[in-house]
């Protein structure tokens, strides 16, 4: 068993009686149930997280207390890294809900142990950015395609032309291989930190073959 939990779905399709978003696991090809495409968006970011160690959908209701009166809350995301720490995610579009929701999250850690490395945070759509969420997609694909070889043919050929260069000009040096094979091991480089996008928000780009990439340092070991 894995150690993320999981819904199935084994036909791989959502069916008329549920509304949920299917975000998948590439690794095991088992689904999360999502209630939102922006709870599966996180998941998509959470699941190229070198770190993460399992995740949960729908946990709780988590109980907390306002002027005596008990109120819960049902938590969106359960993140679990590999340290044994614990982020409990709630999920809301940008607006007044998010920030009646951000105040419920303070209340339940200010309920938490002051020795717990475990947290309860608000995410919204600032944060789960159309940029981050193409990052991690194109980061889970790679780690299924990539090849070391051409990685490491892509950071020599970047270091080369001074550590910075568009995705189409580290192609047009390699012309012996493939353009898909290129935008690989860039998302490859990016995955194992070497290589970042040059951007003043580089949260906001979407990858493109005119994105403009930059070496980080020079060795490939991690």
């Amino acid at each position: 068993m894995s150690d993320y939990d999981y819904d199935y779905d084994e036909e791989h399709v959502m069916t008329t009686s549920s509304s949920r978003v299917a975000t998948v696991d590439p690794v095991t090809n088992t689904y999360h149930r999502m209630e939102s495409g922006l709870e599966s968006d996180l998941v998509t970011i959470l699941l190229a997280r070198h770190d993460t160690q399992r995740i949960k959908a729908q946990d709780g209701p988590h109980p907390y207390v306002v002027e005596g009166n008990r109120h819960e809350h049902m938590i969106d995301v359960l993140w679990g890294a590999d340290d044994g720490s614990s982020t409990r995610f709630a999920v809301k579009p940008s607006g007044r809900t998010a920030e009646r929701t951000r105040g419920e999250m303070q209340l339940l850690n200010n309920q938490l142990p002051k020795e717990s490395r475990d947290r309860f945070v608000l995410v919204t759509d600032e944060e789960i950015t159309k940029g981050r969420v193409n990052l991690a997609q194109n980061i889970l694909h790679t780690r299924k395609v990539l090849n070391e070889f051409d990685t490491a043919r892509v950071h020599e050929a970047l270091l080369a032309m001074g550590g910075l260069a568009r995705v189409w000009q580290l192609s047009e040096r390699l012309p012996d291989l493939y353009l898909s094979a290129v935008c690989t091991a860039v998302c490859d480089l990016v995955d194992k930190g070497l290589i970042i996008y040059d951007h003043p928000k580089p949260e906001d780009v979407i990858f493109s073959t005119a994105s403009w990439v930059r070496a980080v340092r020079k060795g490939m070991n991690r």
